[in-house]
């Protein structure tokens, strides 16, 4: 079993975000989606934290969030390539050290089909890049990469869920699959990874597609 992995350009487009043109036109893409619907009470908590750190603070925190986040994620794409995962002084030292945390789960990979692979539904109208295709455990699966400076609940990655049921949506949409199972692993700085797992369900098919029509109703 093979698939025909296809790459679509991308663009920021202002006061939309990522866009993908796909063969029937520009989809958002899945983050851009999934923030720009988020529910009120998220974006109040946001609001409220940015205002208690400050404008720069909170800059500073998610610039560096992005910056270990797109590290680790280009180590793990070296490693599972067989390459180099990094050169000495290439990464900071915490950066490397959750790599290293998530080093072992990927052993559970049984054998890669794409990573990095745009994938979009024309049911959704909707585009993303995931992170990797595999059998994890013996079982074809989405398998995002996450990090974080801090552990957190199951209550906290609701939209990660949302996220991975949309890759493996779209993937079953684009090449008659079917995906079910979804893998969050997540390095977290100065702990143990933290690996979740879930079945694709009704409940969170139907509240990927409210917050995709809350989406585009906005536009």
């Amino acid at each position: 079993m093979t698939f025909e992995y296809k790459e679509f350009s991308a663009e920021m487009i202002p006061g939309l975000g990522r866009v993908y043109h796909t063969p029937l036109g520009p989809y958002p893409s899945i983050t851009t989606m999934l923030g720009q619907s988020a529910p009120p009470e998220k974006t109040s908590y946001l609001d409220a934290w940015r205002a208690r750190v400050g404008n720069a603070k909170a800059n500073q925190i998610s610039n560096d969030a992005a910056t270990r986040g797109t590290n680790t994620h280009l180590m793990l794409e070296r490693y599972v390539n067989g390459e180099e995962a990094y050169k000495p002084d290439e990464f900071p030292e915490a950066h490397i050290n959750v790599f290293k945390s998530l080093r072992l789960e990927l052993k559970k990979i049984n054998r890669v089909y794409g990573q990095e692979v745009v994938l979009y539904s024309d049911i959704l109208e909707v585009a993303g890049r995931c992170d990797l295709v595999a059998e994890y455990q013996g079982v074809l699966s989405i398998v995002d990469y996450k990090t974080s400076s801090r552990v957190k609940s199951k209550d906290e990655i609701g939209d990660y869920w949302l996220q991975t049921a949309f890759y493996a949506l779209a993937h079953n949409e684009m090449f008659g699959t079917n995906i079910e199972k979804l893998v969050i692993m997540m390095g977290v700085e100065n702990h143990l990874p933290m690996i979740f797992r879930k079945a694709i369900d009704d409940k969170l098919l139907l509240e990927l597609s409210e917050r995709v029509s809350e989406f585009y109703s906005k536009l």
